[in-house]
């Protein structure tokens, strides 16, 4: 007698050899699995990659951006500098270039400084030169001999001061260092100390950082120079610096400074007046190309016809040169001396020979 299957569960079957065939469509359907991840992995990829990519979208194209200068002040936050750089137009979007320095891990790390930038930049450029500090500097050349208001001049054409600021704090050393400036010396003022060299600056500085500099620059080269010798006549550096300074005014070529700082030498050593044009050229804030009888008659200290010894304080900013012939000045009895005319000069032991030589000059 058959048994009634009705109402017995039957077992699903997938065909006539189960083992086999079920284990074929596994495979089959893990296959599609890993196909299907794949697809999305391919899918998820595409989306990041289009997310990246938005992200690092220039804010304008190459022909439609110029070189700013950007500021990022110190103790700014990646949010501040994304909201910074937004407002200047440098990027798209502030929250953007939040997530892709953060992304990078530059979040952190971003530098304050001056930078130059252009919205043609990606962000990540743009974050990348932050990151390094890679910061906008100015190249100024301070020659030999400016006083301080061609320097002011100098550095207020290049953007970096405001001259007039910058005078009056050169003027005055307590405005940059209080009660405790850097060299001992009778007068306020730094001119001489500001020592000419090449400088890279940053027009974030303020005028006190670069008088600081500047004033750091004369302390390591030239005042271990001055220290390291005895000066004739017992000059201190102050005197030091201020003859210098003179003959860094008259001398064209190197090769005659220590020549002409004999000259001086020889007349300090029996009190006799400097007579030094330069000294009066100083008084003007103009330069002349010829001093005249009347300006010999100015009631000033640094009227080197007027005066015996050395002005108050230097008329420039002396190299090493000259400071160096002041130190080392050659061996000669000249009292006097004259210019050719070609930046050089004929010098002489007594007035007669002097007088001989001018009408030579003339000639």
């Amino acid at each position: 007698m058959e048994r009634s299957l009705a109402g017995v569960a039957r077992p699903y079957s997938l065909g006539k050899r189960p083992g086999r065939v079920a284990g074929e469509s596994l495979l089959a359907f893990v296959s599609r699995l890993i196909a299907y991840g794949i697809g999305l992995c391919g899918f998820g990829a595409l989306g990041l990659g289009l997310v990246y990519g938005s992200l690092t979208l220039p804010a304008a194209a190459p022909h439609e951006a110029e070189m700013v200068l950007f500021h990022v002040p110190p103790g700014s936050t990646a949010e501040d500098i994304g909201r910074l750089l937004e407002e200047a137009g440098l990027i798209r979007s502030a929250r953007h270039f939040q997530l892709l320095i953060g992304w990078h891990g530059y979040d952190r790390r971003l530098q304050a400084g001056d930078y130059l930038l252009s919205a043609a930049m990606d962000p990540l450029t743009i974050a990348r030169r932050m990151e390094s500090g890679q910061v906008h500097t100015v190249r100024v050349t301070i020659p030999e001999g400016l006083h301080l208001r061609q320097i002011a001049d100098l550095l207020a054409r290049e953007g970096l001061v405001d001259r007039e600021r910058f005078l009056r704090l050169a003027s005055d050393e307590t405005l940059v260092y209080g009660s405790n400036p850097p060299i001992p010396k009778p007068v306020r003022s730094l001119e001489g100390y500001l020592f000419p060299d090449t400088y890279l600056l940053s027009p974030s500085m303020t005028e006190e950082q670069i008088i600081r500099r500047m004033v750091s620059r004369f302390l390591e080269a030239a005042a271990p120079l001055i220290a390291s010798r005895p000066a004739p006549l017992g000059l201190n550096m102050h005197e030091v610096v201020t003859l210098a300074s003179i003959v860094e005014a008259e001398a064209l070529y190197p090769r005659e400074e220590p020549i002409i700082a004999s000259v001086f030498l020889n007349r300090l050593r029996i009190n006799m007046p400097l007579q030094a044009d330069p000294t009066i050229n100083y008084l003007f804030d103009e330069h002349r190309s010829r001093i005249l009888y009347a300006d010999l008659e100015i009631d000033s200290p640094y009227n080197t016809y007027r005066y015996a010894g050395l002005p108050p304080g230097p008329i420039g900013s002396p190299g090493l040169g000259a400071i160096r012939a002041v130190l080392e000045p050659a061996d000669t009895d000249y009292y006097y001396f004259v210019a050719r005319g070609d930046g050089t000069h004929i010098f002489s032991r007594t007035f007669a020979e002097h007088v001989r030589a001018r009408q030579q000059v003339r000639r």
